[in-house]
């Protein structure tokens, strides 16, 4: 019942029960009337108050006795309220706790590993239909084409083979993970039955301890290795090494191409197919002015210009590219009144950057335009923001005005700035010493590298000399001293790379 009907039907009798006394207080008094006339008379005088008093002392009573009611009544509306916030709470408890077991519920019914073996089970049987597809191809070797018969080439065999291997390898690890799957349910059914009565909370142990070995098996058959590398189907397999592999593969026409060294991502070059005999990748490339290559050290490790232009590959691309083979090397230049010249060096390498990307090796020189690199062999390159110069008053790149594998300074300065007058930027132009000197600013160079055979470098120096293509150490001390302005036309051969027997 609510407090506030409760609390009405209470005043309404406390009401009943005053009128109803009051009527039995009349009432007595007109039965009591006539014997008490005598003694009215004589107190005629005298107030009449004890009927009056009972009745205040009655009313007086019944009030209190309504107020401590009402205080009770809203004791219990109180009460009432804080049961009906404590319902809802528990309630609300209660509903999150259901969903939190019904989701562990479903987590421990959940066949997820019956689904996997399932799918396991049908990527099987669609290696079975490929497996079976090549074998009947093999065995069918022979096909007729517009009436003339057409025999598998040698090369689509060995690929079909490699497939073939690659396929088995495949069912052979699908095999082992559906029989690790099986292995591991058996292991969890065999803890069911000894753990009967384990709650709930158990069971979502032992589904995480099966998750866990699952992942363990498969991590075990991810590391083992495939002995199918060589000859194995692969994306970076388009792509050739430099452009001799691009000429190698019938291109004949210079230009841009993609190509992706051992161990690095693929990038784009320009090639070089026609000069020599082609198959040359340029390493640096320069014309017309349009590029500044007045560059810090990121800019020379990472590359910067243009391939369709001017532009420097990078020291990290050329380091690559000349550690995966061994590269002979061609620089060609031109003064702006057409007169021009190469030099090459029949073994060229760059080290990494861990030894600042020095001349690491350096061939031979064969060539018109005099040998001008020997001298920087050996040498780390430098910056004008990374000095490794052996310089000691100063920096050769800020000098010079350029960036090269400087000693102290140099006899050929290729990415200096370029300049139509020897006055302009003295000192500072492109030039290559042991061609005209450098009065006179070089307007072309070109930097590119070509694979040697296979057999043997090619020596296109004295018949005696011989190059040896590993385990070369070179010291590349001159045993003299030079200024900062190194502009000396002699050389010695024989001090920038010695004999080998």
């Amino acid at each position: 019942m609510c407090p506030r009907n409760l609390t009405v039907l209470l005043l309404l009798c406390l009401f009943t029960l005053i009128l109803a006394k009051k009527e039995s207080y009349r009432t007595q008094e007109k039965s009591n009337s006539a014997s008490d006339n005598s003694s009215r008379k004589k107190n005629e005088n005298m107030p009449t108050t004890t009927g009056r008093v009972v009745g205040d002392a009655v009313v007086e009573k019944f009030v209190e006795t309504l107020m401590s009611s009402e205080r009770y009544l809203k004791m219990i509306e109180i009460v009432e309220r804080k049961l009906n916030h404590l319902d809802a709470t528990f309630h609300e408890k209660v509903n999150a706790i259901n969903k939190y077991l019904a989701e562990i519920l479903r987590i421990v019914k959940s066949p997820s590993d019956e689904l996997l073996e399932n799918s396991l089970k049908g990527l099987k049987g669609d290696l079975d239909k490929l497996k079976y597809s090549i074998t009947s191809k093999e065995h069918q070797p022979n096909m007729r084409v517009d009436g003339a018969e057409y025999h598998v080439d040698s090369f689509m065999e060995n690929r079909l083979s490699v497939l073939d291997t690659n396929v088995k390898n495949i069912m052979a690890g699908v095999d082992t993970i559906v029989s690790t799957i099986n292995e591991v349910k058996n292991r969890q059914y065999a803890r069911t039955f000894v753990k009967q009565e384990a709650n709930s909370v158990s069971g979502v142990m032992d589904a995480a301890t099966l998750i866990g070995e699952f992942r363990k098996t498969l991590r075990e058959q991810k590391n083992k290795k495939c002995d199918c590398k060589m000859g194995r189907i692969d994306r970076s397999e388009r792509y050739p090494t430099d452009c001799h592999e691009i000429q190698m593969q019938g291109f004949n026409v210079s230009g841009i191409y993609k190509i992706k060294p051992d161990e690095m991502e693929p990038f784009y070059v320009l090639c070089d197919l026609t000069t020599a005999g082609g198959g040359w990748t340029v390493l640096q490339n320069r014309f017309d002015g349009s590029q500044d290559f007045y560059k810090g050290w990121s800019d020379y490790e990472n590359g910067f210009g243009n391939l369709a232009g001017e532009f420097w590959l990078g020291l990290e691309k050329i380091s690559y590219l000349t550690n995966q083979k061994l590269y002979e090397l061609r620089i060609e230049i031109e003064t702006q009144h057409g007169q021009d010249g190469y030099a090459g060096y029949s073994v060229f390498t760059v080290g990494p950057e861990l030894e600042g990307y020095r001349i690491s090796t350096l061939g031979t020189y064969y060539g018109t335009a005099g040998d001008s690199l020997s001298y920087h062999a050996g040498q780390k390159f430098s910056t004008f923001d990374m000095d490794n110069d052996e310089w000691k008053d100063g920096s050769c790149s800020a000098e010079h005005g350029g960036a090269w594998w400087y000693k102290e300074c140099d006899k050929s300065n290729l990415n200096g700035k370029y300049s139509l007058s020897a006055d302009e930027n003295r000192g500072q132009t492109i030039y290559w010493i042991s061609f005209k000197g450098p009065n006179y600013p070089l307007t072309k160079t070109k930097m590119m590298i070509r694979p040697l055979p296979a057999s043997k470098p090619i020596d296109f120096g004295d018949g005696n000399r011989k190059v040896r293509m590993k385990d070369v150490k070179v010291t590349y001390d001159m045993g003299h001293k030079h200024a900062p302005h190194r502009y000396d036309d002699h050389t010695r051969a024989e001090a920038f790379f010695p004999n080998y027997a």
